[in-house]
């Protein structure tokens, strides 16, 4: 989000509308950020939607996650395609041809990609042999991408880091990208006010019901068009009206 200036865009739409101005206190992976919250350096925290989120909540530190933005995951692999994949649109039709032809496929580290894959192959019932199931321990994605090209296999990854270069790539190419099951969500919430009581509560919770207004996902469904490549980089979650 910071990366591709979509939160600091949004930061500055969100200035413009309410007067309310936002202060960046942490960005990072999710350890970092989870931090600022429990040490009650932040009024407001979003990322991906994971156990670190739910502790946050559990533990008395924030308060009231909404989901409100996706991010996505596209398969990727070795340019001999050996599943023959490139250009499907169908996770689990692609995931199936990887099972039948007994292509390498190189799982994460990342709790997240896991999360997916597992998601995936299981609502298709899609069982790949545990011989071309390759689990990673890596935490540094780009030895991943090495290993994926090594294997001449296929791997899960996030659309956004992979098409702005952010790791190291052997040659790898996008394989399987536009199934909403390879999405992602990000949670918001906020500080909990009775761990808290210095916390700005309703400012956090106007930018919390402006990140899931309508004019907001409206916003989102064409930010960064055209950036990485044609299509937008985020995209909106579906929202009850009368929640």
């Amino acid at each position: 989000m910071i990366d591709t200036q979509m939160f600091v865009e949004l930061g500055a739409r969100f200035e413009a509308d309410t007067g309310i101005k936002i202060e960046i206190v942490a960005t990072g992976p999710k350890d970092t950020i989870a931090a600022a919250m429990r040490q009650g350096r932040a009024d407001f925290i979003t990322m991906h939607s994971s156990d670190t989120m739910v502790n946050l909540v559990a533990d008395g530190y924030a308060l009231d996650p909404q989901p409100w933005v996706k991010n996505e995951l596209i398969i990727v692999g070795h340019k001999d395609d050996p599943a023959g994949i490139r250009g499907m649109t169908d996770a689990v039709a692609a995931l199936q041809k990887i099972a039948d032809t007994q292509a390498p496929f190189i799982v994460h580290s990342s709790l997240g990609s896991q999360e997916v894959f597992r998601d995936v192959s299981q609502a298709g019932g899609v069982s790949l042999d545990h011989e071309q199931l390759i689990f990673s321990p890596e935490q540094r994605k780009h030895a991943v991408l090495g290993l994926t090209w090594e294997k001449h296999g296929y791997t899960l990854v996030g659309r956004i880091p992979f098409l702005d270069n952010k790791m190291t790539n052997p040659g790898l190419v996008i394989m399987v990208q536009g199934d909403q099951s390879l999405r992602r969500p990000y949670l918001a919430a906020v500080a909990n006010p009775q761990r808290f009581p210095q916390t700005r509560i309703e400012s956090a919770r106007k930018l919390g019901a402006y990140l899931r207004s309508p004019a907001t996902q409206e916003w989102l469904l064409h930010y960064g068009e055209g950036k990485l490549d044609q299509r937008p980089l985020f995209f909106p979650v579906v929202i009850d009206p009368h929640h």
